[in-house]
Order: C-alpha cells, then structure tokens, then sequence
C-alpha cells in the first residue's frame, strides 16, 4: 500500500512523539494550548519599539528595524510619492516589464554607498542569496561556505550546479585556519567561492574579514559576503566591510532592505561584468514580481 505523502503533516501536529523525532521537543498545537508558542504572532499595530499584540502593549526587542526608519516620516512620505506615481505593483518581473526608471537610480546609488561598479535589486534578501549563489556556480566550481551562514546561503547552495557535483565543503565557524586548510586540499582547477555573513544572525558575532580575504586571495578564491545584518549598523552605516577598510577587496557584497533600510527587498554588489551576469542567469531574478515601487 502507497504511503499517503501527507501523513507526516498530520502527525506533526496530532504526535508529540514525531514532533520530538524530528527535533522538537513538542507538537505546534500542544504549545499553543499551553500558551507557550511564540510564533506567527499576529501584531495590531506598531510604533516602532513598541507593538500591541492582542490589545495590549509591548516593547518590541526582536525587531530587526535597526535605525527606527519604518515610522521615520521621510520614509513614509516618499513610499505614498512612489506608490501615486506608479501604482502598487510593477505586475512583472524585471526581465519583462518590471523595471522601473527608481529601480536603475536605486542601484546606482547602492553600489556607490558600497563601494562596487554596479548593483542588482532583488524583490527579497532571501531571494538575492538564492539567485546570486546559484547562477555563479557551474558544475565543476567549489562552494566553501562558514558552518553558521543563513539559510538563504544555503539554499542558494542547494540549488547550485556545485551541489549536483558534490562541491559543496564548510569551514569551522570564523575559522579561517579551517577554510585555508580546505583550500588548500581541493582539487585544481576548481573555480571557488567563499560565502560568509559579515554580521552572524543568530549569535551576533561579526566574521574576521580581513583574516578570511587573506585566504582567499592566497588561494585564488572569490569573497562574497552577506551583509544583511551590518548594513547601516557597522562602518558607518556601509557594512562590515568598511568596518574593516576592505570592501574594495571583496569581490561580492550582499545587503537586505528589511533591516536597517526599514522596507523589503535585497541587492547584490560587485564588478559590472560579475553583476551583467547574474541579471541574465539568476532564476530568483528573472521570474519573480519585481521589488514593488513603494
């Protein structure tokens, strides 16, 4: 007898059993009987540090609203400017007809403020990392990636012809000893990319760049990082690299909007040609909703 594809949905939430064989330590629906799960909270409305969830009032600590630009009245004014002028949507994806005149002026400003020849606009950070990663790596290309980067990094990964291939290696957490030692064993003639985060999500920690790029220039590697988390925050606002005077040097950085820039969207940053290139073969880029005018 065919086993029913979704039979492990329903003992997700009916056994505490196979929530636990699975790594949890209890069922969703167990929790939220109890009043203890904390996810997909719905919140009423926010003031920027503070949100009210079911009528009542709280401080807002998780939030990744850095600069407390979402509230910011220049912000608003200019999102109701972009949506009179050009309606809600783009009802594209920007290989067709959702490129806009403020998506061009959008990258240019961005790579200036990161210091790279040109930028390319995502419609999600997620889908930035998704798009980038896969379309640079070609079946004989290595991927080295740091053990604690996003998911969205190892997606990208995942969808890599790299993956197919079995060039996928990771390197101990902001250990660069670690990665030069992998550099060091692989195969010649690999092309290799190196993907780090310049500020680690979960654990706050911000990754030893310069030791990192020594590496990677001593072995041929290219650099890219993602800089969600230190846009805005670190080297003046610009990211980590700048926090460390080498963003010159790093051949790809990647930023979000939904953090410091207080909206929705990602970009990716780097050489011209390097960025010609990922417009044309970027999957996440090429058959997604453009990032929406506001």
């Amino acid at each position: 007898m065919a086993v029913d594809l979704f039979d492990k949905c329903r003992s997700f939430f009916s056994s505490a059993e196979y929530a636990q064989s699975i790594g949890y330590p209890v069922n969703p629906q167990t929790a939220q009987a109890l009043g203890l799960y904390p996810y997909f909270l719905p919140i009423d409305s926010s003031e920027g540090t503070e949100v009210r969830i079911e009528g009542r009032k709280f401080i807002m600590a998780g939030s990744n609203n850095y600069l407390g630009l979402t509230h910011h009245p220049h912000v608003v004014e200019a999102s109701i400017a972009a949506l009179r002028e050009h309606g809600t949507s783009c009802t594209g994806s920007r290989f067709m007809n959702g490129t806009l005149n403020i998506h061009l002026e959008l990258e240019e400003r961005l790579a200036g403020f990161v210091g790279k020849e040109r930028a390319l606009v995502f419609t999600t950070g997620y889908q930035t990392n998704l798009g980038t990663i896969s379309a640079l790596l070609g079946h004989h290309d290595l991927v080295v990636s740091d053990q604690e980067v996003h998911a969205s990094i190892i997606d990208g990964i995942r969808l890599s012809k790299s993956a197919g291939e079995g060039l996928v290696r990771h390197f101990r957490h902001n250990d660069p000893g670690h990665l030069a030692e992998i550099l060091r064993n692989r195969e010649s003639g690999n092309g290799t990319l190196v993907l780090v985060d310049g500020v680690y999500s979960m654990g706050g920690d911000i990754s030893p760049l310069p030791d990192i790029l020594s590496v990677c220039t001593a072995y041929g590697a290219r650099l890219m990082v993602d800089d969600a988390h230190g846009l805005g925050v670190l080297g003046g606002g610009r990211g980590t690299p700048f926090h460390f005077q080498i963003a010159n040097k790093v051949d790809l950085i990647m930023g979000t909007f939904s953090k410091s820039l207080a909206s929705v969207g990602g970009f990716i940053a780097g050489d011209k040609e390097i960025i010609h290139w990922i417009q044309h073969f970027g999957r996440s880029f090429m058959f997604s909703a453009s990032l929406p005018p506001a």
